[in-house]
């Protein structure tokens, strides 16, 4: 019996195959390449429609040519006061590069002294800042936007040189998303 097992094992004229090796460590880690910045990704919103400005205390901003980047923020959000400086910088950079943009930014702070007191400890923030006069009316502005009342801060607002909403990005902006900016207000 056992002979004809081992004549019917190598009858079949398959020769025994080699073990494969294991991926190695690296294969196993490496990871993707990296992926070109996406508009769209980046975007929750490419929204569409014309863009108003709430009624703030102070002067309203006025229209800008080329783009506009409007920032909502108030002063006890973290992550509005964190990036700040990281998209004034950037505004900066995008002007140097030919991607014409100006920055304004709205404060949600309830009450006028909160800004004034923050702006007062915090040089390099704009100013004089424009404030929602009465906070009770951001959810009714956000929906008069096309957004969703529970939008969340900081909120980037992406304007066209006729003031139309072309990109909404509801929190925090990073390090990682300056060339989908870029992108944003080459039009793309």
């Amino acid at each position: 019996m056992l002979m004809l097992l081992t004549a019917l094992g190598c009858s079949s004229g398959d020769a025994p195959k080699a073990p494969t090796a294991a991926p190695s460590r690296v294969d196993v880690v490496a990871a993707p390449p990296k992926r070109a910045a996406d508009p769209d990704a980046f975007c929750d919103s490419r929204g569409g429609q014309k863009f108003s400005w709430p009624e703030v205390d102070g002067t309203p901003p006025e229209n800008a040519s080329g783009w506009t980047w409007v920032n909502v923020w108030a002063t006890w959000c973290k992550p509005c006061v964190a990036e700040m400086p990281m998209i004034q910088g950037w505004a900066k950079k995008l002007n140097e590069s030919g991607t014409k943009v100006t920055q304004q930014f709205i404060s949600v702070d309830a009450k006028p002294e909160d800004l004034t007191t923050f702006l007062s400890l915090h040089t390099g923030f704009p100013t004089p800042m424009p404030r929602l006069k009465q906070i009770d009316q951001l959810t009714p502005w956000l929906q008069s936007e096309g957004l969703d009342a529970s939008a969340s801060l900081p909120l980037h607002l992406f304007l066209d040189d006729t003031d139309t909403i072309r990109c909404v990005r509801m929190g925090a902006v990073g390090d990682n998303d300056y060339d989908a900016i870029a992108l944003v207000l080459q039009g793309k």
